[in-house]
C-alpha cells in the first residue's frame, strides 16, 4: 500500500478512499460521459490531483481536492491547483504539460490537434490576382 501511495502522490488512507471511491461507484454515477471526457491526472508537491478534460470544448474539471472547479483551459486548472497548494510561487504553467492522461501517463498535448477548440477552420487556397489589363498583341 505503501508503495501504490508514493506512486500516486498520496498518504495511505487517500489512496485507500481514492481506490474505494473508484471501485465502489455504480456505473451510473460515473461522471465521464463516453466519448468527451479524458481522465487526466497531475501530480504537483507530491499530490496526486485527478480531472477531466473535455476534448469537445477544450475544459478542464477538477472534480475535488486542491483547486476543484471547473476551468475553460488545462492552464487555468493548472494554475489553480499550483495557487492552492504554493500561493508563494508564480502560477503560470502550460496546461498542455502540467496533466496527463489517466490511461498512459502521456502529457495532454497529445491530445492538442484532435481537439474541437484548437482547429483552425481551413481556407481555400489563394487564388493570383486577376490581371485587370487584357493582353493585346503588338503590331508593327
Amino acid at each position: 500500500m505503501a508503495l501504490l501511495a508514493r506512486a500516486l502522490g498520496l498518504t495511505a488512507g487517500e489512496t485507500i478512499a481514492h481506490l474505494l471511491h473508484l471501485y465502489a461507484q455504480p456505473a451510473s454515477e460515473t461522471p465521464v460521459r463516453a466519448g468527451t471526457l479524458t481522465p487526466v491526472y497531475a501530480i504537483y508537491q507530491h499530490r496526486r490531483i485527478e480531472g477531466h478534460f473535455d476534448r469537445s470544448t477544450g475544459s478542464l474539471s477538477i472534480p475535488a481536492g486542491p483547486g476543484a472547479g471547473q476551468y475553460k483551459t488545462p492552464s487555468g486548472a493548472a494554475r489553480a491547483v499550483i495557487t492552492a497548494l504554493r500561493p508563494q510561487v508564480s502560477p503560470i504553467r502550460t496546461g498542455w504539460t502540467f496533466w496527463r492522461l489517466a490511461e498512459t501517463g502521456a502529457h495532454l498535448e497529445v491530445l492538442r490537434s484532435s481537439t474541437a477548440h484548437t482547429s483552425t477552420p481551413t481556407r481555400p487556397p489563394a487564388l493570383p490576382p486577376s490581371s485587370t489589363v487584357a493582353a493585346t498583341p503588338r503590331t508593327r
